[in-house]
């Protein structure tokens, strides 16, 4: 699809979503539940503040329904699960389920279950069920329809969920910790969505409660919980590529005991993919417990273990025969530019820790959330380097790393008034240390490439050079401790919110390299920072909330430069202007934000090694709306506008658009259930997602057009046939429906493209009781 058939589709659906816009303001009297009614403008907030030790070498888803919790009248809520409201009705909580597309409450952006509308930044939530509907098996998949997030940096390969946030490169949170990585990114956690309650996309600079943590924001995933409600499920998968997966969910009280409750998920899968020789493979487990040991006192064990096995690994094609005319024309998607038999990828890993709760009294309790999370990766492949005429010059690749982090979180919430002010005031200790290691070793020379013919490989022709050959290019070894200090107050005076937080880190980064980069030596730097958020909103009785906030950031970072300096901290500050709108009597959410990101010291490649110096600028502006139009029709839709600029570069690329960025998006999707008549039970549903151009480089040299794809899904829930089939469910989904052949990115040069996934169908059959 062109270029400009995809502007056209990109402005006939912003067109469609200004008119769902214009025709929702006024509430359908079917849609249930008026949205809790408070809310976030800002006063300044002094800049990052890092302080630095001088550097110094070291010395020698019909919808489906989700069980209502309804605890024991005497017993204490279990951490992250629904409890009654003051009228006996499930109120929702910002790690339990949410029914539907639309969450009300996130703990993500104030560590405490608040209301989206009262929280002064942007918030995306993706809930189970929308990731059940659209049959979504990775993190990059389920945010395919989030605006302001930048995917598939890698191409649609199945190893690494790249995910950037208004522009900048965006950590990943688990149940509100941070997941570790090794230095190079390869020791990168794959977290399973089938295993997830809720994903949220925090939007802006978030140092102020997480400590390190780029500006344009985080994800943080919320796995499932034990509930009170017995519950069990199976779920078999086949389609495209000889898939065969199956998974289960199933928990609920131990016995008859109704305080110590269970929850096991699992699932396995035997795949191939759209690429020759290469597979897509899974075993994941997770078990949770519950433990309420009195009425204010709970304990949620939360573990699980993950291993993928695959046959084959292909991060590159070279854009030369992908992205740009070629008189030979361009290869097939299925085209394995590897060594099968060679190729592998092998990823292990596993985490154990807690949700501690006790409430003292009314008004007043303590939570410590602690995990333990390791993870192993071990890799070996031919990659591609250069293309001449129609030969790719491969070089074999191996890649032994693993990364693991001990996190703690200890908070004090505290509820109380002072004359006409509302307080909700936390206080919080956190301290995490990330041990990691990378070694990878590369070709010493041109001796050590092996040509293929990209339009016709013969694998094997010459000798792999084995591990003895190859140099050590990383051989690197990170010890990095973070402690936090932070105070947050959200102040309510009638229908004001203010927002107040702010937070002190000390950071000790240690580093021994003994490979090619960083240069040979040991390394260590301390710091410490000062970051925070102001912000304040205003909640109108028709459900409007305009907020205004500001935000800063900080990254340590580890390694050093060609002369051995270890770098500074990475800053960050954000300014934000939205709205965000539930009219009431819905669960319609509708947010708009302008936004302003700056980035300071940034680490950037000049040869082998890094420089400090450079500065980057994202302003931009982003809609999106969640919910139910009717009873029956539910929609996911967004759009976004983004102008990444350099503005500072050593290089002499300043002015230029940052690298990997699209400059818009737009995406609607929407599901349409029958209840009623001839056809209840019956569900259909699609989408279109127009995904913007970027640059491939930071000289701005390797343009990578836009596209526009398609999605469909259908479903039906088999009661609606036969009373005695309840529990039966079945579904269908194609993403990619047209089979578009397009590039979603390169990697500093043509050799390193990645294309994106072609069409895929899956058909999925569930069964489901209690």
């Amino acid at each position: 699809m062109s270029s400009g058939t995809s502007r056209a589709r990109a402005s006939t659906l912003a067109i469609a979503l200004m008119a769902i816009t214009s025709s929702l303001v006024s509430p359908s009297p079917v849609l249930a539940q008026s949205a809790a009614q408070e809310g976030s403008e800002a006063v300044p907030l002094p800049p990052v503040v890092v302080e630095s030790s001088a550097a110094k070498p070291k010395k020698a888803a019909a919808k489906k329904k989700t069980p209502t919790v309804q605890p024991a009248a005497s017993a204490a809520p279990v951490v992250g699960e629904t409890a009654p409201d003051a009228n006996g009705a499930s109120a929702e909580t910002g790690k339990g389920p949410v029914n539907g597309y639309s969450a009300k409450v996130s703990a993500t952006g104030t560590k405490t279950d608040t209301p989206l509308l009262e929280i002064p930044q942007s918030i995306s939530v993706i809930t189970q069920d929308q990731i059940s509907d659209q049959q979504a098996r990775t993190v990059n998949e389920a945010l395919r329809y989030t605006p302001g997030v930048s995917l598939d940096g890698f191409g649609s390969n199945v190893f690494f969920d790249s995910i950037k946030i208004r522009g900048f490169t965006a950590p990943q949170y688990l149940d509100g910790l941070r997941l570790p990585t090794d230095s190079a990114a390869f020791a990168v956690p794959r977290i399973e969505t089938y295993g997830l309650e809720r994903l949220e996309v925090l939007k802006g600079p978030s140092s102020g409660l997480y400590g390190q943590s780029d500006p344009g924001g985080l994800i943080n995933m919320v796995s499932k919980r034990p509930l009170d409600t017995p519950h069990f499920e199976v779920v078999g998968t086949t389609g495209s590529f000889d898939r065969l997966e199956g998974a289960f969910d199933v928990g609920g009280p131990v016995s008859t005991n109704p305080n110590l409750l269970y929850r096991v998920v699992g699932l396995a899968r035997e795949s191939d993919t759209e690429v020759d020789y290469q597979e897509n493979n899974k075993l994941f487990i997770a078990p949770s417990v519950t433990w309420r040991m009195d009425t204010a006192t709970s304990l949620t064990v939360l573990s699980q273990y993950q291993k993928i096995d695959n046959a084959g690994y292909q991060q590159y094609v070279p854009g030369q025969v992908t992205l740009l005319s070629s008189p030979y024309g361009r290869i097939p998607r299925s085209r394995y530019l590897g060594e099968p038999g060679f190729d592998k990828y092998d990823l292990e890993q596993w985490s154990i820790g807690y949700e501690f709760e006790h409430r003292f009294q009314p008004g007043l309790e303590f939570r410590q959330n602690l995990r333990y999370f390791d993870i192993t990766q071990d890799m070996q492949s031919m990659r591609g380097d250069f293309l001449v005429g129609t030969l790719f010059y491969r070089t074999p690749i191996y890649v032994d790393a693993d990364a693991s982090n001990f996190a703690v979180d200890n908070q004090l919430q505290a509820d109380f008034t002072t004359g006409p002010l509302k307080h909700t005031l936390l206080a919080g200790l956190d301290y995490q240390r990330t041990r990691s290691s990378n070694t990878s070793l590369l070709a010493n020379d041109m001796g050590d490439y092996r040509p293929i013919d990209v339009f016709n490989p013969v694998y094997g022709a010459l000798p792999i050079p084995s591990r003895g050959d190859l140099a050590a290019f990383l051989d690197v070894e990170s010890d990095l401790e973070q402690t936090g200090l932070y105070l947050q107050d959200q102040i309510k005076l009638d229908r004001w919110t203010l927002s107040l937080s702010g937070r002190q880190d000390w950071t000790t980064v240690e580093t021994t390299s003994s490979g090619l980069f960083p240069p040979k030596g040991d390394y260590e730097r301390k710091d410490s920072a000062q970051t925070g958020r102001v912000g304040l909103s205003y909640l109108f009785d028709f459900g409007l909330a305009p907020y205004i906030s500001y935000s800063t950031s900080f990254v340590p970072n580890s390694g050093a430069d060609s002369s051995k300096n270890t770098f500074e901290p990475t800053t960050g500050e954000g300014k934000e202007v939205g709205l965000k709108f539930m009219p009431n009597g819905t669960n319609l959410m509708f947010t708009a934000a302008l936004f302003d990101i700056l980035q300071q010291d940034i680490l950037t490649p000049v040869g082998l090694y890094y420089v400090q110096t450079d500065e980057a600028r994202v302003r931009g502006f982003e809609f999106e709306v969640r919910g139910n139009v009717t009873r029956e029709l539910e929609i996911v839709g967004g759009y976004s506008k983004l102008d990444p600029e350099i503005t500072k570069s050593s290089a002499g690329f300043t002015g230029n658009y940052v690298p990997n960025v699209n400059l818009d998006q737009a995406s609607l999707w929407a599901k349409y259930t029958w209840f009623d008549g001839p056809l209840a039970g019956f569900g259909i549903g699609g989408g279109v997602r127009y995904v913007g151009e970027n640059y491939g480089d930071q000289a701005n040299n390797i343009y990578i057009p836009s596209y526009t794809v398609l999605d469909a899904t259908a479903s039906y829930d088999f009661a609606y046939l036969d009373p005695k089939l309840d529990g039966w469910h079945a579904q269908i989904n194609a993403t990619n429906l047209e089979d578009e052949y397009y590039v979603a990115s390169c990697q500093s040069g043509l050799a390193y493209c990645g294309l994106g996934a072609g069409r895929t169908v899956l058909g999925t059959l569930k069964y489901s009781w209690k």
